[in-house]
């Protein structure tokens, strides 16, 4: 699999494969040592302030713009999903990954967040008036509803992010190497992308919505409060009337 190194995960490594010959960097780049061969590691990713990414390259960090980076395509050399995929659970249903499989990436970035300080954020996202679907148009029309919205989610999603089954029409979306503000973005994403959909075969019935909450991990914060937080959050969106998203 081969991808642009703005696509990486913070912390993945990388062999660069080569460089898109439309991007005027080029020339930049290879004078700072890159080349194909060249082992990368993604150090930090800010998308939203800097819209720098930093690179280690042979020892030494190096930070480019977005745009840059993004002419440089790697392959990874082990993808986190790739192992997971081996280990993880998955819910029958939606495809996505379950409970189970949830708390084991979970650990995973709290271990990476306490060593490395590498940022983590949640999203809990719930299914508006599930229950109307369930007792209007059947259960059978419910999953369908539900395989539909993952399906929906998935596709907001990057590559390195994961998105779980969490209990019944309650989806947990984990942001790896995300902070708060690039967390909203992309919550945001989710409801609108959502909303816009047609889910057969509810289409009579309306337009079918999400409520979001999402928090991110500052240093000293516990999962436990991280996600009682995600789901303050959540309660707050739906109060406030629902189809909406709210990040503490």
């Amino acid at each position: 699999m081969v991808i642009p190194a703005s696509e990486m995960y913070v912390g993945e490594s990388a062999e660069v494969v080569s460089f898109r010959s439309e991007f005027p960097g080029i020339k930049r780049l290879e004078s700072m040592g890159l080349r194909e061969g060249r082992l990368i590691d993604l150090l930090h990713h800010d998308p939203v302030v800097t819209k720098k990414v930093l690179l280690g390259i042979n020892g030494t960090r190096l930070a480019f713009p977005t745009e840059l980076a993004a002419g440089i395509m790697v392959r990874p050399l082990k993808s986190f999903f790739e192992s997971m995929k081996i280990q993880a659970h998955y819910d029958s249903l939606t495809g996505c990954f379950n409970r189970h499989a949830a708390n084991r990436i979970i650990q995973e970035e709290l271990d990476k967040f306490s060593g490395k300080g590498v940022p983590f954020s949640v999203l809990l996202a719930d299914i508006d008036h599930f229950k109307k679907i369930n007792d209007g148009y059947g259960h059978q029309a419910g999953d369908c509803v539900l395989k539909s919205i993952a399906d929906v989610m998935r596709k907001g999603l990057r590559r390195y992010d994961a998105l779980c089954r969490w209990g019944g029409e309650e989806f947990l979306v984990l942001l790896r190497g995300t902070v708060a503000e690039e967390a909203k973005l992309i919550a945001e994403r989710i409801r609108r992308s959502v909303e816009e959909n047609v889910f057969d075969p509810f289409a009579a019935g309306g337009l079918v919505t999400v409520s979001i909450g999402g928090c991110g991990m500052p240093p000293g914060k516990e999962f436990e409060r991280l996600f009682a937080e995600a789901d303050s959050a959540l309660y707050s969106s739906k109060s406030k009337g629902r189809n909406r998203v709210t990040i503490c």
